[in-house]
């Protein structure tokens, strides 16, 4: 097949592809046979835990790091060989890398500057990002007067100012503390969807990636292990990594133990998340009562709008979330529990296996 075709098919797919991408770091297999389709315009999650592939995967889009093999697709067009600074590409530093002796309004006019853009426009496009990122009348403030939020969002602005195709972010708000970083999530997707420039964030925060991300791509490994939206990606686990790896799972060897579910073969594992199970005080009202077993309550743990209930069933510790509003449970006390649903892992494939008792007594949760 011809480059020509390769690229075709390619810009049929996504606006950022990436096709077979293998790199190694001696003998450290950092990405194995990569394949990512980005569509334009969306703002897409690299998510996975530490040492997966994503950073390495995002800093080949930039052009800081090469493939070995494979390719990489912007548009249509193969840039293996084309430089980072001309593949049209923002780059957002997880340490903000601003220049501490510019201040704001230079940092944000560097990218232009390099590119000899004229003074006047240079002024006019910065007076522009500052309102976008809200930080009016900080432009003569250099980095080290500026909060944490205020330098990420000056980050994002200096990034954006030569108009960039493409968006990169490398864990964005891994250095700003927790109620800044929740405001961000928020005013990034905001911007994101009102600018409709393809963004790409790396983030090990599945919470962060769920909220923020309108699709996310999950790699383990080096592998990808499957992309979506974060609703498909939540209720439909391709692979026993993903159904483990999102959402606070807990995994369970021995579930045909559990009331009404029955064992397919031989070392087969399940995995309960907690909206799966619920718990309830002995002698509350409540349907299915007569499949429910008796636990014992371990910890209890204030979740802010609910309360999550830790019991110890069959020898498995199961997580379960209880509103705030109904009758308190205390640690040790015995309680009902119901499982709903589990995920099967068998033979390296997930299934959803519900309790045999709600076939006779449908319920919605």
């Amino acid at each position: 097949m011809s480059e020509t075709i390769q690229e075709t098919a390619a810009s049929r797919e996504g606006y950022v592809q990436l096709v077979n991408i293998n790199k190694y770091y001696k003998d450290f297999h950092a990405t194995k046979d990569a394949n990512i389709s980005i569509a334009r315009g969306k703002l897409v999650a690299l998510l996975g835990p530490s040492g997966s592939g994503k950073t390495t995967i995002l800093r080949m889009i930039a052009g800081l790091e090469q493939p070995d093999s494979g390719q990489i697709l912007i548009d249509g067009k193969v840039v293996n060989d084309v430089p980072g600074s001309d593949r049209g590409i923002g780059f957002v530093f997880q340490s903000y890398a601003l220049f501490r002796y510019m201040t704001v309004y230079d940092n944000i006019a560097f990218g232009l500057r390099v590119k000899k853009v004229p003074e006047d426009q240079i002024r006019e496009r910065v007076t522009e990002l500052l309102s976008l990122i809200s930080c009016e009348g900080l432009e003569k403030r250099f980095p080290s007067q500026l909060s944490g939020g205020q330098r990420q969002r000056v980050a994002f602005a200096r990034a954006l100012a030569p108009n960039p195709q493409i968006l990169l972010l490398d864990e964005p708000f891994a250095a700003i503390d927790a109620k800044v970083r929740l405001e961000l999530r928020t005013w990034l997707k905001d911007m994101i969807t009102r600018l409709q420039i393809t963004s790409i964030f790396v983030t090990h925060d599945q919470d962060e990636a769920i909220e923020v991300a309108d699709d996310i791509i999950v790699t383990n490994q080096g592998r990808v292990e499957q992309s979506g939206s974060p609703q498909e990606l939540y209720r439909n686990p391709a692979t026993p990594f993903v159904a483990q790896f999102i959402g606070h799972s807990t995994q369970v060897e021995n579930f045909d133990q559990f009331r009404h579910f029955e064992k397919t073969a031989d070392q087969v594992t399940a995995i309960l998340r907690p909206e799966f199970v619920s718990v309830f005080k002995i002698g509350e009202n409540i349907q299915f009562a007569n499949s429910a077993e008796e636990a014992v309550v371990e910890d209890i743990i204030f979740r802010g709008s609910n309360l999550e209930i830790r019991v110890l069933l069959h020898g498995n510790h199961i997580s379960s979330a209880r509103s705030i509003n109904e009758p308190p449970i205390e640690i040790g006390e015995t309680v009902h529990v119901f499982i709903y649903r589990l995920f099967v892992i068998e033979d390296g494939k997930i299934s959803l296996v519900e309790n045999l008792s709600l076939k006779q007594e449908p319920v919605v949760i």
